[in-house]
């Protein structure tokens, strides 16, 4: 009687570990294991519907843009240079301050207030980048390829019967701007879309940092509701990727050849 009771609570407790969270596994290379990310939303339903409504908000972050564009091509700001600068500067540092302080942008009306400022940043600084490149109409296809990609990749997550890898988000995303760059090649417009490439890293930014976020990288949790959270919190991670970046290229550069004219002091040759 016993040996049935212990059986079927170790069957119970399997079909519990079988029913938890749905997890992002990062394949290590043969030899170092499986390194596991347990998700802070379990139910790979709620999960994706969180991912289509921040991406279709960031759709229309995007489409902010053209209007600040047409703005621009109309009345070009002096000093353009500078005015890139002073914009990309201050944003990072208000995005910072935004990634410090998290908590009270949770809730209304502060996490709709966090979303337009940085809808606003967002297109402002898009619209700097576009008009520092070129000063023509065709600019107005950056923030168009870039909608298709993000449309792509929120089509993509309404499904729930294949991985959305970031493997396969890149894939997406270098597909529709190669079907753009079919298209403008077969119209002799090949040199007007090439600049747009630079979009194709932003979407990618967007897939990095929604691993980040639903796996609890970033040292906060996203309810399955908050998409207006999530919208805006893309935005206000930046300042850490581009630490991580700067890390990882640079300063662990650094770090190496200080460690190596130090060995030199203290090792002995013979």
């Amino acid at each position: 009687m016993d040996t049935a009771i212990i059986a079927e609570k170790s069957a119970i407790q399997e079909t519990a570990i079988q029913e938890t969270a749905i997890q992002c596994e990062l394949l290590l290379p043969h030899g170092h294991g499986r390194k596991i990310y347990e998700f802070d939303i379990a139910d790979i339903r709620l999960r994706r519907r969180l991912v289509q409504r921040f991406y279709g908000l960031l759709v229309l972050q995007v489409a902010c843009t053209m209007p600040c564009l047409r703005v621009m091509l109309e009345y070009p700001p002096p000093y353009p240079a500078a005015m890139v600068s002073f914009s990309y500067l201050m944003t990072l540092f208000l995005y910072t301050c935004f990634y410090v302080w998290r908590d009270w942008r949770r809730r209304a009306p502060y996490n709709y207030l966090v979303l337009l400022l940085s809808t606003a940043l967002s297109s402002l600084n898009r619209s700097f980048y576009l008009i520092y490149v070129a000063k023509s109409h065709w600019l107005y296809a950056y923030p168009i390829i870039l909608m298709a990609e993000l449309l792509a990749l929120m089509l993509y997550s309404a499904q729930e019967r294949f991985r959305f890898t970031q493997a396969r988000g890149i894939f997406i995303i270098f597909l529709v701007f190669g079907m753009f760059t079919l298209m403008a090649y077969r119209l002799d417009l090949l040199f007007q879309i090439v600049y747009s490439m630079a979009c194709t890293f932003e979407a990618w930014y967007v897939l990095y940092d929604t691993h980040f976020m639903l796996c609890g990288r970033h040292g906060y949790k996203i309810g399955d509701a908050e998409y207006v959270y999530a919208a805006g919190s893309i935005h206000i991670d930046l300042p850490r990727c581009l630490w991580r970046l700067l890390k990882m290229m640079i300063l662990n550069k650094f770090v190496e050849a200080f460690r190596l004219v130090r060995e030199c002091f203290k090792t002995e040759v013979c």
